[in-house]
């Protein structure tokens, strides 16, 4: 391979290897998606640690009570609901962001 190949300076027939630009946009496009699902599982996965961490800790105790049945009810649905919250104003503002061409 030859330097100027390697740099741009090749001729016509070297550089039609070089990926189009629908090629190039469908490679982000997949990129994006790819990365959109890896970040919502980190997003699930601390929402599971969080009520972890939060709920079962602060409501389960030995001796085990039906008190304790509620005490995780009444958090994890506090948490699902400042959760979806959370989600649908963050889906909001990169809605908004996307359609102003911020994104």
């Amino acid at each position: 391979m030859a330097l100027s190949s390697i740099f741009g300076g090749g001729s016509p027939s070297q550089q039609s290897n070089l990926p189009t630009s629908s090629a190039s946009s469908s490679v982000k496009d997949q990129l994006k998606g790819q990365i959109a699902q890896e970040l919502a599982v980190a997003n699930a996965t601390e929402l599971v640690n969080k009520v972890t961490e939060n709920c079962f800790e602060k409501c389960l105790m030995a001796p085990y009570t039906s008190k304790q049945d509620t005490c995780v009810d009444q958090c994890l649905a506090k948490y699902m609901r400042s959760w979806n919250a959370i989600s649908q104003a963050y889906v909001a503002r990169i809605q908004q962001a996307s359609a102003n061409g911020d994104i």
